[in-house]
């Protein structure tokens, strides 16, 4: 086994691995009480949420750059972790922000998204309660981008040409996102593939990151926004 097929079976093993162990935890209600309050602004269930993304952050990204770590020639920086930028992104991608916020703004009228999104189901939010939640989004999101777009993508990268490496990380992705239903599994696919080709061209994981994180925040704002049991109010 060559290192470069050893790197790849490492990182379909702790995608997997990995990310079960996330899941496992994250939907556990009595590890979620054990661990306790993290914000005073959120109830019992909000705090799980919070909670369900703090540990996406530790085992999708951080423990994920310690299994890195202990294999021979490589950094997370190879992986998509570093700042450089091979070449820098195509004009157009800026033109998917404002897409992505009309998308969520009309996608969040309609009754299946609000009954997903927002996740934490608190009936009044304060700005304050908006700003943390989003905030969480994001760590949570770095975490998800750096095993699937960084550790997962590059190590195929390394054996495989561009469009299985694109595809083999589009399947798995998809996966992960079937215990939410068969629409986000689904979208996750042309989501996926625009991530990776973003990846592969800037040769790190920031752009997804970034339109990920408008993506999740976004919908999370605008069904607060159009929920009939749920408003935001001034801070107490």
């Amino acid at each position: 086994m060559t290192p470069e097929e050893l790197r790849f079976l490492v990182a379909v093993s702790w995608c997997a691995i990995g990310f079960a162990a996330y899941y496992v935890l994250s939907i556990n209600s009595g590890f979620a009480g054990r661990a306790g309050s993290i914000s005073r602004r959120f109830d019992k269930q909000g705090n799980h949420v919070i909670l369900q993304r703090i540990l996406g952050l530790v085992f999708l990204g951080v423990m994920s750059v310690l299994v890195i770590s202990i294999l021979p020639e490589v950094m997370p920086t190879d992986y998509g972790l570093g700042f450089a930028f091979q070449k820098a992104p195509p004009w157009w991608s800026l033109l998917l922000l404002p897409a992505i916020l009309v998308i969520g703004f009309f996608s969040a009228r309609m009754k299946g998204i609000l009954k997903l999104y927002p996740q934490i189901r608190a009936n009044s939010w304060t700005p304050a309660m908006v700003v943390l939640n989003g905030l969480s989004w994001i760590i949570f999101l770095v975490g998800y981008e750096f095993l699937f777009r960084g550790f997962l993508l590059q190590a195929s990268l390394d054996i495989m040409a561009t469009a299985p490496a694109i595809a083999l990380n589009c399947a798995l992705y998809a996966g992960a996102h079937f215990y939410k239903g068969p629409g986000e599994t689904i979208g996750a696919i042309p989501a996926g593939i625009l991530f990776c080709y973003l990846t592969v061209l800037t040769g790190n994981i920031w752009c997804a990151v970034i339109l990920h994180s408008v993506m999740a925040i976004s919908i999370e704002c605008f069904s607060i926004r159009f929920h009939p049991k749920m408003e935001i109010i001034k801070a107490r």
